[in-house]
């Protein structure tokens, strides 16, 4: 099974993490987060990305969101490419979820994981105009 890391900017990933939890229970296998402190260097971060990637990873690899294309977090993994790890930037609640139903069967979809990403950000507020004209 893919291990499953979620890497912010501040407080965001610990905040999706808890949420998580109420979808998935308060032990959810082979998931975790990691935050970048204001303090912290890229560099004293990308130490901790890689021993929490050797920790998560049971031989199947890790599958990590990023917050932000772009960001020190994202980035760093880059500096990683000898683990054994894939990586989304931009990250949303509805693929994280997605993903940690789908990765039971040990194929993950990485193109399906994308495109529910991108599927579960809409403007809403047109979306709900829009049903309401075509109720009229």
């Amino acid at each position: 099974m893919k291990s499953v890391l979620i890497i912010s900017h501040g407080t965001l990933a610990e905040g999706m993490f808890n949420t998580l939890k109420i979808f998935f229970g308060s032990d959810i296998p082979q998931c975790d987060y990691l935050v970048l402190s204001p303090d912290e260097t890229a560099e004293d971060f990308r130490s901790k990305l890689a021993d929490k990637i050797d920790e998560l990873d049971q031989g199947d690899g890790v599958v990590i969101f990023a917050d932000l294309l772009g960001g020190t977090p994202c980035n760093q993994t880059v500096l990683l490419k000898d683990k054994n790890i894939h990586v989304f930037a931009g990250m949303n609640l509805a693929v994280i979820m997605e993903c940690l139903s789908a990765r039971m069967s040990g194929d993950l979809d990485y193109q399906g994981l994308e495109d529910i990403g991108k599927q579960a950000v809409i403007d809403f507020t047109n979306f709900i105009n829009n049903r309401s004209k075509k109720t009229k």
